[in-house]
């Protein structure tokens, strides 16, 4: 994990969500609450703050992905299992 983590003190927001997404899980295939649980533990072990929204941002994101392409859920309900895009964007993000 870098020193410098741009979203420090800042709220886990679904534009946060959808880049650690990539990052952390680009080419992979994980559930939902494997998700859940890696991109909030990053977030706070970086220094960032939990999400106050009523809807997870988590889930937000996963949404937003995969109207881009960038995410498959590949099972649905309880336990959901997603496909994350192998992509060429993971390597740009900063965080």
């Amino acid at each position: 994990m870098n020193n410098y983590y741009r979203y420090e003190g800042v709220h886990l927001k679904p534009q946060i969500a959808e880049k650690l997404i990539l990052k952390l899980y680009s080419g992979k295939t994980i559930t939902r609450g494997d998700i859940d649980k890696g991109v909030s533990q990053y977030h706070k072990s970086a220094g960032g703050l939990p999400s106050t929204a009523k809807t997870t941002p988590i889930r937000t994101a996963l949404r937003y992905l995969k109207k881009n392409g960038l995410a498959e859920n590949i099972s649905k309900g309880p336990g959901s299992t997603w496909r994350i895009s192998n992509s060429v964007i993971v390597s740009s993000i900063n965080l």
